[in-house]
């Protein structure tokens, strides 16, 4: 009779602990080095800013959240400096430049 307690008991423990487990965010991983290549020509800075949005606000959210926003460039250079702030050396000032000058060129009032 005094199994069935301690039963109840362990399996609640293994729940709790399954879903504390289940409910912890991953950091985001960083992307993997890639291999040398050749040097290749220099982009264009509407590309060079897609890339860059790609790699450093891809890793929290897509293009498709900043594509339903028509900003000015000043909202958008607010927008940006504001992520930067979340994680410190995350988005240089000049990443940041550019990234700005992409979002302007293809989501910006016109």
């Amino acid at each position: 009779m005094r199994v069935r307690p301690l039963v109840l008991i362990v399996l609640s423990v293994m729940l709790l602990a399954f879903a504390i487990g289940c409910g912890k965010q991953e950091p985001p991983k960083p992307a993997a080095p890639a291999a040398p290549a050749a040097p290749a020509a220099p982009a264009a800075p509407a590309s060079d800013g897609k890339t860059l949005f790609d790699n450093k606000c891809g890793v929290c959210h897509g293009i498709d959240r900043a594509a339903v926003r028509v900003e000015t460039k000043e909202k958008w250079v607010s927008i940006v400096k504001d992520m930067q702030g979340k994680k410190a050396d995350w988005i240089s000032d000049a990443e940041a430049a550019k990234i700005v000058e992409f979002l302007v060129a293809e989501h910006g009032k016109k």
